[in-house]
């Protein structure tokens, strides 16, 4: 994104941002591939960032083991995991904010 500072930077700012004791929201969201439908629900809420990290590793192990799903990207591209669904072609994707 336009703006944005890379990973490791945007990764340091995070970390900082978590002093005001507001938990971290994952959000998951479903984009179908003809593009009509958009859900997004709360996955879960997290007291800190090693929380997150850890629950988005679990997520993206569990999609990588599926052969149903292939990565589009993970957490060595930024604070969030996508997917598609191969058959639906559906974009599954979690995301964080506080």
């Amino acid at each position: 994104m336009l703006g944005q500072p890379n990973l490791k930077f945007q990764f340091q700012f995070d970390m900082e941002q978590v002093i005001d004791g507001r938990n971290i929201k994952i959000i998951k969201s479903v984009e179908t591939a003809d593009k009509l439908t958009h859900t997004e629900v709360l996955f879960g809420e997290y007291v800190d960032n090693e929380q997150v990290l850890r629950a988005l590793r679990e997520l993206e192990r569990k999609y990588l083991e599926s052969p149903l799903y292939e990565k589009l990207h993970g957490l060595e591209d930024r604070l969030s995991i996508s997917f598609t669904h191969k058959e639906s072609h559906a974009v599954i994707s979690y995301t964080t904010e506080d």
